[in-house]
Order: structure tokens, then C-alpha cells, then sequence
């Protein structure tokens, strides 16, 4: 928590491997980030939750298909990504809208398939940016 401008996104997109530092570490299980390739970098990110203070949800998919986005990138089948992805919706309290888009949905209700897309491939941990703000 902390005022505007106070670095909390700066901080978040640091932990979660998204920035470099420009001076210091980031130690994530002991490994310094900066020395992480590309593709050891997604590896790492496949491993984090992610709710972005803007959701990042792609406007043309559905919430069932922004979910399951996430579980195609991982290799799950399309039959194992649709009910996974429609049950995490579920938990989330959006079972009436996982057919709709992103813009016919409420902010509070584009937050939850963030959520439930964050959760798809069980983290190791959850980095929520700004978590309540859309409520």
C-alpha cells in the first residue's frame, strides 16, 4: 500500500520478472533474474499469478477463452482447458459470464476472469496490482 507514484506497480512488475532491476537484485528461489534468458524468464512467469491494475484481458475472447489463453500457453488440451477454465469461473462468482467479452462486462466482473486466468495454472504465488481498486 502506499500513495500514487510510490513505486507499487514498479515493485510488482519487479518481483514478478516482468522488469530488470536498473541497480540491485531481484532474488526469486534464490536466482538472480537478471541472469535469466528469455526463455527461462517465461518459464519463471508461467509459475506466477498475475492481476494487472488493467486486467490485460484480450477484448475479442471471451472470459472462458482469456482463461483458457492461459491454459493453451501451458499445453492443456482444448477439452481440459474449456472445464477448467469454466470451473475457476465458477469459483470466481462468474458462471452467467464466461461467454461474454471483456467490454460487456462490469470492471468487478473483468477483475474476476483476471483472477480466475491468474489462477489457471496454480501459481506458486499471486501478485495482484491495485486488488481492490475496480470493486
Amino acid at each position: 500500500m502506499g500513495p500514487s507514484g510510490s513505486g507499487k506497480s514498479t515493485f510488482l512488475h519487479l518481483i514478478g520478472a516482468l522488469d530488470k532491476p536498473t541497480e540491485g537484485k531481484v532474488l526469486i528461489e534464490n536466482v538472480d533474474i537478471s541472469t535469466l534468458d528469455n526463455g527461462q524468464l517465461a518459464d519463471l512467469r508461467r509459475r506466477i499469478g498475475f492481476v494487472f491494475q488493467f486486467f490485460n484481458l484480450i477484448p475479442r475472447l471471451t472470459a472462458r477463452e482469456n482463461v483458457e489463453l492461459s491454459l493453451a500457453i501451458n499445453g492443456l488440451g482444448r477439452n481440459e482447458r474449456q472445464k477448467k477454465a469454466e470451473r475457476l469461473l465458477e469459483i470466481v462468482g462468474l458462471k452467467d459470464g464466461m461467454n461474454h467479452k471483456p467490454t460487456e462486462l462490469s470492471g468487478g466482473e473483468q477483475q474476476r476472469v483476471a483472477i480466475a486466468r491468474a489462477l489457471a495454472n496454480n501459481p506458486k504465488f499471486l501478485l495482484m496490482d491495485e486488488p481492490a481498486g475496480k470493486f
